[in-house]
């Protein structure tokens, strides 16, 4: 768990600009969480290092991914901490591009979901 934990605190935080659609946000939860949508309404962590624009992305993202009126809380512990301790229902770990999310290890007792930022619209090439 302590190498997860080194790992999510390592992840660089991106530019939110034209490159959006290969970020994703790394989102971490308990085993009881089978998908994205179990989340609905429920408290999620992100870390402070995260601008208001990049959270309300995220947010639009859990939304589109089934998970609706979600809180993101940030706090004075790192959101990973804040899974481990029980204190949340899940961690957003990263905003990262899908190669970086796809190097994220698997963690024993926990759940690894991406969850992409923005969709590409269907007129873009790609």
């Amino acid at each position: 768990m302590a190498a997860a934990a080194a790992v999510a605190e390592g992840m660089s935080v991106p530019t939110l600009d034209a490159s959006l659609d290969a970020l994703v946000a790394v989102l971490v939860a308990g085993p009881d969480v089978k998908s994205v949508s179990d989340l609905a309404g429920k408290t999620i962590a992100i870390d402070d290092r995260y601008s208001e624009s990049s959270i309300s992305r995220v947010r639009t993202a859990m939304a589109a991914a089934g998970a609706l009126e979600v809180q993101l809380s940030k706090g004075q512990t790192t959101a990973i901490n804040r899974l481990i301790s029980k204190e949340v229902a899940a961690a957003i770990v990263g905003l990262v591009s899908a190669s970086a999310a796809d190097s994220f290890p698997e963690l024993t007792r926990f759940r690894t979901f991406q969850v992409p930022l923005a969709t590409r619209s269907p007129n873009k090439q790609p």
